[in-house]
């Protein structure tokens, strides 16, 4: 994500920058057992490193400019298809996914092995950015004429 290297005119032209910004999130620190930490100093020695990438993902923001539910819908759009290629890292990934079908916040946030937090805040950008359109799926069934018609033809099939 271009916002985690501290501007958007690296982003799709694979700068130096970005590829070391990537490196340093998803580098895997050694696991030493830790026993028992005694003072406050150590505390704070002691990071998760999911914790500050999820921050450097989001740019430390908790909540994106568009509210998104767990099971809100995501979709590409046409200016996702036109200019999807000069998106980096978590952005790619979710556009990438959506493409392939409509997935909803929690499914992306399952397949990417990412927090929901984080997803809703990228996924917030994307739609902000017009690169990914949100919708709740009905939750009225007799309003759903598509399920309503995926039945029948379940139900002729058999």
């Amino acid at each position: 994500m271009s916002d985690v290297a501290g501007s958007d005119a690296n982003e799709g032209t694979g700068s130096p920058d970005a590829a070391l910004v990537r490196a340093f999130l998803q580098r895997v620190l050694p696991q030493s057992p830790v026993t028992s930490v005694g003072s406050p100093a150590e505390v704070e020695s002691v990071a998760e490193p999911a914790a500050v990438r999820s921050y450097a993902i989001t740019s430390g923001r908790a909540e994106g400019a568009v509210h998104l539910e767990i099971e809100s819908m995501l979709r590409v759009t046409d200016r996702a298809e036109l200019l999807g290629g000069r998106l980096q890292f978590e952005k790619a990934s979710i556009v990438q996914l959506c493409r392939i079908e409509i997935l909803s916040v929690a499914e992306l946030s399952a397949r990417l092995h990412l927090p929901l937090g984080v997803i809703r805040v990228v996924a917030s950008d994307l739609i902000v950015e017009g690169m990914l359109e949100a919708f709740l799926p009905s939750l009225n069934v007799a309003d759903d004429i598509d399920l309503i018609s995926r039945l029948i033809e379940g139900v002729r099939a058999l």
